[in-house]
């Protein structure tokens, strides 16, 4: 009876993870949920402005505040709510000689614990900086500046999409390099030097308006951050209105653009110097320009001044997805699944039953409030809630698929409140 028992119950537990099996490669991956908390403890009212995230802090710089009046050019830190800690926090950190003059519609970067500031413009126009970049230090807050060493550089431009990868950087030297081979390695000399500050990476700027011109630029410039040097790579085919917003942004080597409603990316390749040879290229494509399936939702007749954003974000097990954010509506794009990972297997399960797994594919995500309740079509608090001009950031430190929102402007008016979006299956 007990050896019976026992065949029984394993039977039992193998049809259960038969259809559990199942049921994961027939469940579709689209469309995501997500979930939208307000932050309003914490007023900074700000419109064109940045917004980038470091270590769970939340830098803005720059913008324009209530009455078209520009901002100072203050450093305004917003420390997020983590695990167990629900309210948010605020610091001001006090311009100095060597911050950059205040400006709107500028273009931010973050490679590691450095923010990467390029263009924008005051009350005058766009500011001709020359090329200019200027870089915020999270962790000493303060400001420096790069200057391109040699070659052309981007005209002074304002409402440029701009993204940015760790490569290329060298190779990391072994503080063991030398130790004769006779002795035995000692552990605590084998870690690698960290990498200084500005001295690898590479900046991407997209777009915007150039001084003296009143159409945004199809123009793509890397900004190579070891060598100072600018390069212009080729833009992504012209099929959009020479006025719409655009963005740009990497995951791993590929760089996606969105130009209002055509997807594109091109593939790149960075040459990574030694340590005894600091000389360093820009990115060099790999194919010509690839062509995606376009955005099924309509944007508006977004001008170049409303802002969208484009930020990779996973929702785990390999699972990759671009968060397309804009006034009205948020849409994701499924991207290819991290190989050797359970959404590779998935994705090859459902190949195999001929059942398609949705990669390159868009869908505008299912809306919940903070509560778990579904915001049904027509209701107030779907995607962003209109605004316009408003600052995005992924969030690294709290979840692969959160992103902070904050201000904007809805009916004339300039918000001084965020969103924290979280994006899961």
């Amino acid at each position: 009876m007990a050896e019976a028992a026992g065949v029984l119950y394993a039977i039992e537990h193998l049809v259960e993870g038969g259809l559990a099996l199942a049921k994961g490669i027939y469940d579709p991956t689209l469309p995501l949920k997500a979930t939208i908390q307000s932050i309003t403890d914490v007023d900074l009212p700000r419109v064109h402005h940045s917004i980038s995230e470091v270590k769970g802090r939340a830098y803005i710089f720059g913008g324009k505040t209530h009455g078209d009046q520009l901002a100072d050019n203050a450093m305004h830190m917003i420390i997020l709510p983590s695990s167990g800690i629900e309210s948010t926090d605020y610091q001001r950190l006090e311009p100095t000689s060597a911050s950059p003059p205040a400006r709107f519609g500028h273009s931010t970067a973050v490679i590691d614990d450095q923010i990467y500031v390029f263009g924008g413009s005051d009350a005058n126009g766009p500011l001709e900086e020359k090329g200019r970049v200027w870089v915020f230090d999270t962790d000493t807050n303060s400001w420096s500046s790069l200057d391109a060493a040699v070659g052309d550089v981007p005209k002074a431009r304002v409402w440029a999409a701009a993204t940015a990868s760790a490569q290329p950087q060298p190779e990391h030297k072994r503080t063991d390099e030398d130790v004769a081979p006779q002795l035995p390695p000692d552990p605590a000399k084998m870690v690698p030097e960290p990498l200084s500050p500005s001295t690898y990476g590479t900046l991407v700027v997209y777009g915007g308006v150039c001084k003296g011109e009143e159409s945004a630029t199809p123009e793509l410039w890397t900004f190579d951050i070891a060598s100072r040097t600018w390069t212009k790579l080729s833009s992504p085919p012209a099929t959009y209105p020479s006025n719409t917003s655009l963005s740009v942004t990497f995951q791993d080597n590929r760089l996606y653009t969105v130009s209002g409603n055509s997807t594109h990316y091109l593939d790149l390749s960075f040459s990574s110097p030694s340590y005894t040879n600091s000389t360093t290229t820009g990115p060099a494509p790999l194919s010509p320009w690839c062509t995606l399936q376009p955005l099924t939702t309509e944007p508006n007749q977004l001008t170049s001044e409303s802002t969208v954003a484009l930020i990779p974000i996973t929702t785990g097990q390999g699972r990759n997805y671009l968060l397309h954010i804009t006034p009205s509506v948020l849409s994701t794009l499924q991207l290819p699944s991290s190989a050797t990972t359970a959404a590779s297997l998935k994705d090859r399960a459902r190949d195999a039953i001929s059942k398609n797994n949705a990669t390159g594919e868009w869908s505008e995500v299912r809306y919940f409030n903070a509560e778990g309740v579904l915001i049904q079509e027509g209701q107030n608090g779907r995607g962003v809630g209109g605004r316009t001009g408003f600052g995005a950031s992924k969030v690294k430190e709290i979840d692969g698929g959160c992103v902070l929102v904050w201000g904007g402007i809805v009916d004339g008016k300039v918000r001084s409140d965020g969103l924290l979006i979280e994006v899961e299956k």
